[in-house]
C-alpha cells in the first residue's frame, strides 16, 4: 500500500471537493438568480436557479427540524446535533476531487 493513498488523504479530497462544490452551487445559483430578475425570466424561482441552489439536508438532533440537543447543567451548557447540506455541484465537486487525488500521485 502506498503512503499517498491514505484514508485520511481521501476524507480531505472529499471534504474540500464538498466544500469548493457546495460555494461555487451557491454563487452559481446567486447569478442565474440575478439573471432571471434582468431577464424577467421568473426572477429568482427559475429553474436553473432552483437546479444549484436546492440542496438536501441531513440533520441528526431531536425535534421537528431537528434542531440540537441541549444539556443544560446550569453551569455548563452542551449543544449537540451534526448536519450536512448538499447540493448537485457540491456532488460534482466531491466527484472531482475524488479524481485529482487519484492522480495526484507520484509515479
Amino acid at each position: 500500500m502506498n503512503h499517498k493513498n491514505t484514508f485520511a488523504r481521501l476524507v480531505l479530497f472529499i471534504v474540500l471537493g464538498l466544500i469548493i462544490g457546495g460555494v461555487l452551487g451557491e454563487c452559481l445559483g446567486l447569478l442565474f438568480g440575478q439573471l432571471g430578475e434582468l431577464m424577467n425570466a421568473g426572477g429568482y424561482n427559475n429553474i436553473v436557479h432552483n437546479f444549484f441552489v436546492s440542496s438536501f439536508d441531513l440533520n441528526i438532533g431531536f425535534g421537528e427540524h431537528a434542531e440540537p440537543v441541549v444539556i443544560d447543567l446550569y453551569l455548563v451548557k452542551f449543544a449537540l446535533g451534526f448536519g450536512i447540506k448538499f447540493n448537485i455541484v457540491s456532488i460534482i465537486g466531491m466527484v472531482v476531487g475524488i479524481y485529482i487525488m487519484k492522480w495526484s500521485g507520484e509515479r
